[in-house]
C-alpha cells in the first residue's frame, strides 16, 4: 500500500511587485509503506513548502495529496490521525515544561490518563530528554528543543512521520541519535520522509529520493539506480593545492577533480605520477550521491 501520492501539487505565492513566485511545480511522488523516503535539495528549492502541503498546512493551487488513500484536503482528520510532523521551525509551548507538553500532546492524540506516563516515559527514554522531564522548554537548549519537537511527534508512534530538516543546525550526537530513532521506528513500522540537504544523511538512510531544485523533481528513484545512472568510467580525486596545473581532461566538481578513463591502469599511473604528494585521495568507482547532487543543482 501507497503510504503518501502526490500527484501534479503546484504552489505559487504572490511576491513583491506583483510577480507570482512559483514555488512548487507539477510535483509527484509516491512512497511505499514501510520505506524510508528523503526529500532533498538546496535551501529554497521548495521542500518546506510541499511539505507543508503534505501535512495540510497549506493548499496547493493544484494537484492532490493522499496519506494512506486518505486526502488531505477532503479527509484532512483521518489523514491527520496516521501523521506525526516535525517541522523546520522549533515552535513549542515555552512556558510548560516538557513533561506537560507531551502529556498535553498525547492527550491530543487520544491517549487515556493512565497511558500517558508511559508514553511520556519511553520518548524521554528514546530522545535522552529523562533529565529536562520538568525543565520549562524556554530554558532548553536548541538542540533540547529541536529533540522535544521530536518527541511530540513521535509520542503516538504515528504511521507517517514528516522530518523536515531534523538535523538542521544541531550537533553530531543529536544528528547521530536522530539516525538511531529514524532506523528504528522504521523497523517498527513507520512509514518515514525525511527531508534535508545533508546528503550524508540521505546516503545513510533512504532507500528512495527524490531531488528537487527550484519547485521541480529533477531526479527520483532508488539511490542505487541513481548512482548506476551517473556513475562514469572515470578517476576522482583530491588535491592539497588546487592551484596546481591540471592534466589535460580533468575536470573540477566541487572539491574533487574527476578524470575520465580510456585505460584505468594507464590513467591512474599518469594521475599519481603528474600530482605525486600533492594528491590528498584518489579513486575510482560509482558516482557519489553528493556529485550527483551537485551535477543536478548547479546554476
Amino acid at each position: 500500500m501507497l503510504a503518501l501520492e502526490v500527484k501534479n501539487i503546484t504552489k505559487v505565492f504572490n511576491g513583491k511587485n506583483g510577480k507570482d513566485i512559483l514555488a512548487n511545480n507539477d510535483i509527484s511522488l509516491n512512497i511505499e509503506e514501510g520505506k524510508i523516503y528523503g526529500l532533498l535539495g538546496p535551501n529554497g528549492a521548495g521542500k518546506s513548502t510541499l511539505i507543508n502541503i503534505i501535512s495540510g498546512i497549506m493548499l496547493p493551487a493544484k494537484g492532490e495529496v493522499k496519506v494512506f488513500g486518505h486526502d488531505i484536503v477532503k479527509e484532512t482528520v483521518k489523514a491527520k490521525k496516521t501523521m506525526g510532523v516535525v517541522p523546520q521551525e522549533i515552535v513549542t509551548e515555552l512556558a510548560f515544561t516538557v513533561e506537560e507538553i507531551l502529556y498535553y500532546t498525547s492527550g491530543m492524540y487520544g491517549a487515556g490518563i493512565g497511558e500517558r506516563k508511559k508514553l511520556i516515559d519511553k520518548v524521554l527514554d528514546d530522545l535522552d530528554l529523562g533529565d529536562k522531564r520538568q525543565e520549562r522548554a524556554r530554558n532548553l537548549s536548541g538542540g533540547m528543543k529541536r529533540r522535544l519537537m521530536i518527541a511530540k511527534a513521535i509520542i503516538r508512534r504515528p504511521k507517517f512521520l514528516i522530518l523536515d530538516e531534523p538535523t538542521s543546525g544541531v550537533d553530531v550526537a543529536l544528528r547521530q541519535k536522530t539516525w538511531e530513532l529514524v532506523r528504528r521506528m522504521n523497523k517498527e513500522g513507520t512509514t518515514i520522509l525525511f527531508t534535508t540537504h545533508y546528503i550524508e544523511e540521505a546516503e545513510q538512510l533512504c532507500e528512495e529520493i527524490s531531488l528537487v531544485n527550484h519547485g521541480e523533481v529533477v531526479k527520483q528513484g532508488r539511490v542505487s539506480d541513481i548512482q548506476r545512472e551517473f556513475t562514469e568510467n572515470e578517476i576522482v580525486f583530491e588535491l592539497y593545492d588546487i592551484s596546481a596545473e591540471q592534466l589535460p581532461g580533468v575536470n573540477k566538481n566541487g572539491n574533487e577533480f574527476q578524470l575520465p578513463v580510456h585505460d584505468l591502469q594507464v590513467d591512474m599511473s599518469k594521475v599519481i605520477k603528474h600530482y605525486g604528494t600533492n594528491l590528498k585521495s584518489v579513486k575510482s568507482g560509482a558516482a557519489s550521491l553528493e556529485n550527483i547532487f551537485l551535477k543536478l543543482t548547479a546554476e
